[in-house]
């Protein structure tokens, strides 16, 4: 188990969730901390982070497959918290340790829009379209009416530029932000959260459909097949066209990846 991570800071309570321990999967360091923990801590650490943020990016095996590319692969291998999404991910890091963070990047999303409103939690949503976001903030304000959305932005579908960057950031310092919740696709999104955690003093996580998935805009897995490691078939099963690529390909790329670097 990997524990040597950035630990000196004015914040303990970002210290301490920097330090959580990490375990090696397919060359990723996956939090071996309970996923409740790493939520509570955020709830915490968020409002008085300081300087810069902390990156959180939610792994699976597609995740893995694409991290082919080193560039890609260096994302993860920072100060950033990488939680277990995928079930297959989460089963090779178990082999390590029974304490690891195995949580989907929708249930993160509403667990944190759940934060207590003393926590001081501000909200910013960083993705989808305009009409898309409308209808996702409408159902925040009836299911999480405690939750504040201090601002949203969608960004445009093509690579983000640095006029594209230059705005996103202006909007996350005018609203201050200490949550940043971006849904842009992967690998996109990883690469600015890590981008905007650099420079802005917030929590930022990639949280891929969950935006969808709250608002009703896609239909989200039964629990059933989210328990079982099964969401990918039933995503598959609903939507073959657009995701036989990532789950055909990916899938198999991510075990030979994940076999390659074991023997490594």
């Amino acid at each position: 188990m990997n524990d040597r991570y950035r630990t000196s800071d004015d914040n303990p309570e970002k210290a301490r969730l920097l330090s959580s321990p990490r375990v090696q999967v397919a060359g990723i360091p996956v939090v071996a901390r309970p996923a409740a923990e790493v939520i509570a801590l955020i709830q915490r650490v968020a409002p008085g982070l300081q300087g810069s943020g902390i990156p959180v990016h939610f792994v699976n095996a597609y995740t893995v497959a694409l991290t082919e590319d080193e560039r890609y692969l260096g994302v993860f291998q920072s100060d950033s918290l990488n939680i277990a999404d995928g079930t297959p991910l989460a089963w090779l890091a178990r082999r390590q340790s029974d304490q690891i963070a195995h949580m989907r990047g929708p249930d993160a999303f509403r667990a944190i829009l759940s934060s207590a409103p003393e926590f001081g939690v501000r909200h910013f949503l960083l993705g989808g379209t305009v009409g898309s976001l409308k209808r996702l903030e409408a159902v925040i304000a009836k299911e999480y009416p405690d939750a504040l959305i201090v601002g949203s932005f969608s960004p445009p579908f093509r690579d983000l530029e640095p006029p594209d960057h230059q705005q996103i950031d202006a909007m996350l310092r005018d609203a201050d932000a200490n949550v940043v919740w971006v849904g842009i696709g992967t690998p996109k999104q990883d690469y600015e959260v890590a981008r905007i955690a650099a420079g802005h003093p917030a929590v930022v996580l990639a949280v891929g459909a969950a935006f969808n998935f709250v608002s009703g805009d896609v239909v989200e897995a039964p629990v059933f097949w989210r328990r079982t490691g099964l969401e990918w078939v039933y995503r598959f099963g609903r939507e073959p066209r657009r995701l036989w690529r990532r789950y055909v390909f990916g899938n198999l790329r991510f075990l030979l990846l994940a076999a390659r670097r074991h023997r490594g």
